[in-house]
């Protein structure tokens, strides 16, 4: 395999791997995972030219954007601390999001999400898994249960 698709298959598990942490933070429960059609959004960001597919000249580019955007000091490489840096930087950047999208579908703004709450928030894959989150079976989902959810759920894939 020639040193230019041996770059690019290494970036791509980078960017799974990227995929892979905020999907094992989130739990798998992240909503926007996906865009339209269930492509990652890494698609559209290769995807430069919008035709549905990823050129090999698509791939190089956008291995390069991503290769420069984790090698901070500019030295040519990625060391482990920038890639745990980077790895970071990409859970805070979730974790935001999530929080900003708890704010927006919790209407009453009491801290928690009801059925009817996450429903009206387009989050299928919660509202799929609400009844084993509800830990104490008010109706509602807590942070805290969200937490509890999401750390029994990364040992329960940590086991497998």
């Amino acid at each position: 395999m020639s040193q230019h698709k041996l770059l690019i298959v290494a970036i791509a598990g980078l960017l799974g791997s990227g995929m892979a942490l905020a999907n094992h933070h989130a739990g798998g429960m992240h909503e926007d995972k996906m865009h339209e059609g269930g492509m990652p959004p890494m698609f559209s960001q290769f995807d430069t030219n919008k035709d549905g597919r990823v050129s090999m000249q698509e791939a190089q580019e956008g291995t390069a954007r991503l290769f420069k955007e984790i090698d901070t000091n500019k030295d040519g490489f990625i060391s482990k601390e920038e890639m745990q840096a980077h790895h970071k930087a990409m859970h805070e950047k979730h974790s935001e999001m999530m929080r900003e999208k708890w704010k927006a579908a919790d209407k009453d703004g009491d801290g928690a999400l009801s059925r009817a709450e996450i429903e009206a928030g387009n989050m299928p894959m919660l509202a799929r898994d609400f009844d084993k989150l509800d830990k104490n079976k008010d109706g509602k989902l807590t942070p805290d249960e969200m937490r509890m959810g999401m750390h029994k759920g990364m040992q329960h894939r940590s086991e497998h």
